[in-house]
C-alpha cells in the first residue's frame, strides 16, 4: 500500500465520522416515551403519599425519614431544566433509587 492510499482512507473515515455527527435527531426525547413519562413512577409515587402503610411498605422507610433524605440528598443531586428537556426533579431521582 502507498503512503497516498493510506491517507486517502483516512481522509475518507474522517469526512464519513463528520457526516455521521452532522446528521439531525427526528426527536430528542421519542413522543410515546414523553407522552408517558408522566404516567409512571412518580404518580404512583404521589399516589402513595396519601397512605402512611402503603408508603412504608412500598419504600421501606417511614415518610419523616424519606423527607430527610430528601434534604439531606437535595443539593447534590439537583439539576436544571434546559430548553431543550425538563430534568428529573431530585424527588423522583430518590424515589427511583430507592425503589
Amino acid at each position: 500500500m502507498s503512503s497516498s492510499s493510506d491517507e486517502d482512507d483516512i481522509i475518507d473515515y474522517y469526512q464519513y465520522r463528520r457526516q455521521r455527527k452532522l446528521v439531525r435527531r427526528e426527536y430528542w426525547t421519542h413522543p410515546y416515551i414523553e407522552k408517558n413519562m408522566k404516567c409512571r413512577l412518580f404518580v404512583a409515587a404521589e399516589q402513595l403519599n396519601q397512605t402512611d402503610t402503603k408508603f412504608i411498605a412500598f419504600y421501606r422507610m417511614s415518610k419523616d425519614s424519606y423527607r430527610e433524605l430528601l434534604k439531606l440528598v437535595t443539593p447534590n443531586i439537583h439539576k436544571m431544566n434546559t430548553n431543550m428537556r425538563e430534568c428529573v426533579s431530585a424527588e423522583e431521582r430518590i424515589l427511583i433509587t430507592l425503589r
